[in-house]
């Protein structure tokens, strides 16, 4: 088991080359649509199928539009640089290190520590504005270990007890 981690911000995902391929093909195919539409627009002698086509213009304009713009933003995320490691938070046999703070809180003074659904309350009695809290899953503790194990590990370290609550995932039935 590891005695020491410190997490980093999680980094954003980018958009796959496959995301970029099926957006950019959706928009080929609507604007082929789109001269088809207005080919028939062009040769139409009956106003009801003219006012059909004109609507059926305006429908996959307003598609072609909104696809296009994805796939623009896609190939700007995917052209944007790699952006540093940001450190978050580090925990080693001292204490826990709040690099947002920049503040050294030693296991000790540490009056309480709760993980209650990813997010993590530490509080000091004696000097309140050191307590914080941070939400796990804004951190990459779970690419680089379990719940259970980040657990262990404040365990491991601090010798209080440790309150821990994971509310379970509803299945949206009510009741």
């Amino acid at each position: 088991m590891k005695t020491e981690i410190t997490l980093y911000k999680l980094k954003e995902k980018k958009p796959g080359y496959l995301g970029i391929f099926f957006f950019m093909f959706i928009s080929l195919a609507l604007l082929a649509a789109l001269c088809a539409i207005i080919y028939l627009l062009l040769i139409s002698n009956n106003f009801f199928k003219l006012l059909i086509s004109v609507i059926v213009l305006v429908l996959i304009s307003a598609f072609f539009y909104g696809s296009v713009k994805i796939l623009i933003r896609c190939i700007k995320e995917q052209r944007t640089q790699e952006e540093e490691a940001v450190e978050i938070l580090s925990i080693t046999k001292t204490g826990i290190f709040n690099h947002k703070k920049k503040q050294q809180l030693m296991w000790d003074e540490i009056s309480e520590i709760q993980i209650i659904d990813a997010v993590i309350s530490v509080t000091v009695d004696l000097y309140p504005e050191k307590d914080f809290q941070l939400h796990l899953a804004d951190t990459d503790v779970y690419t680089e270990m379990n719940r259970e194990d980040f657990e262990k590990l404040l365990q491991y370290h601090y010798k209080k007890d440790i309150y821990i609550h994971n509310t379970p995932p509803s299945c949206g039935c009510g009741g």
